[in-house]
């Protein structure tokens, strides 16, 4: 109750239940992984699955849990749904939502992860969320994150799309 970035992922998924649609939340730390598989389990009693770098890629027996194991059965249940994964995984069409709660310090791997849910054979409308912790009057770190990842972004497209850029507009990139 003391987080306003965990509220905010509260109130996404709160949402995202009411529609009785599915959402994938990247976060990369295993801690926070943990954590958030205790949150599901406390507010909605719902056993969550994580695909991270230890998961299985294929299953060895009947018994362990691949990723394409986790992502079929995932995508196969009807309603609402939450899967848990690193930024860098695997395609699942299965989920309209992506909420980034932690995000990724390389804008292109952010919406890489992201494309997860555009790919062939989505079939509802995508929604993105990015929760974060904003104060009245003090520059947040995630407002700072979310600015610097833009700014990136910006940058890039700048530099990879328009040959013409003037060097103010490329040193106002950095104010």
């Amino acid at each position: 109750n003391l987080s306003a970035k965990i509220g905010s992922l509260l109130s996404s998924i709160k949402e995202i239940k009411q529609r009785q649609e599915k959402v994938i939340i990247f976060a990369e730390s295993k801690l926070v992984q943990s954590y958030l598989i205790a949150l599901m389990m406390i507010d909605y009693g719902i056993s969550v699955d994580v695909i991270n770098g230890e998961t299985a890629a294929v299953a060895t027996s009947k018994n362990t849990r691949s990723r394409k194991n986790i992502i079929d059965a995932f995508q196969a249940q009807q309603g609402f749904g939450v899967l848990i994964m690193s930024p860098v995984a695997l395609t699942v069409t299965g989920a309209n939502n992506v909420i980034h709660l932690e995000r990724h310090w390389n804008p292109a791997k952010e919406a890489q992860a992201t494309d997860r849910v555009y790919r062939i054979g989505q079939q509802k409308q995508v929604n993105v969320y990015l929760p974060m912790a904003v104060h009245p009057e003090i520059r947040s770190f995630d407002l700072q994150l979310h600015q610097l990842l833009n700014n990136k972004v910006d940058l890039s497209e700048a530099v990879v799309a328009n040959p013409d850029i003037e060097p103010e507009q490329m040193m106002s990139m950095f104010n």
